[in-house]
C-alpha cells in the first residue's frame, strides 16, 4: 500500500477533516500510537509499510515509552488531541480509522505482534 491510498483510506473514515490536516493527524497518531510499543515491533511493522509512514511509525518506536505503566485509551486521545490540535470526537475518529488502515496495510500475523505489543487498552484500537 502507498502513502496516498494510505492516507485516503484513513480520510475515509474521518472525511469531516481537510485532507490536509488528516495527511499531518495520521502521521501523528501512529507516531503517538508506537510510542507505546516495543523498538523491533516498530521496525517490523516499517517494513511492511510506505516510506512515509514507517518514518512516523520509527520515530515513535524511537521514543518508546520505557515504564511499564500502561495508558489508557482516554489518555491516549487527549495525547492526539494536544499534539493534533483537533476536537476529542475527531480525535477519537482519526484514531480508530488510523488503526483500522494500519491493520489493513499490515500482514495478519504482523497486525496481531502489534495488537499483541500494545499496552492495556491501546490494543483495543486494534482489535475494532
Amino acid at each position: 500500500m502507498q502513502t496516498d491510498r494510505f492516507i485516503a483510506r484513513v480520510y475515509e473514515g474521518c472525511p469531516q477533516l481537510d485532507p490536509d490536516v488528516a495527511h499531518q493527524s495520521t502521521l501523528i497518531a501512529l507516531d503517538a500510537l508506537c510510542e507505546h510499543l516495543p523498538k523491533g515491533q516498530t521496525q517490523d511493522m516499517a517494513a511492511q509499510l510506505p516510506d512515509e509512514i514507517a518514518d512516523a511509525v520509527i520515530a515513535g518506536g524511537n521514543r518508546a515509552e520505557t515504564t511499564d505503566v500502561p495508558v489508557s485509551l482516554e489518555e491516549f486521545y487527549y495525547k492526539l488531541m494536544f499534539r493534533t490540535e483537533l476536537e476529542e470526537a475527531d480525535a477519537k475518529m482519526l484514531a480508530r480509522s488510523v488503526a483500522r488502515t494500519l491493520n489493513h496495510a499490515l500482514s495478519e500475523g504482523e497486525a496481531k505482534n502489534t495488537e499483541l505489543d500494545l499496552p492495556g487498552e491501546l490494543a483495543d484500537l486494534l482489535s475494532d
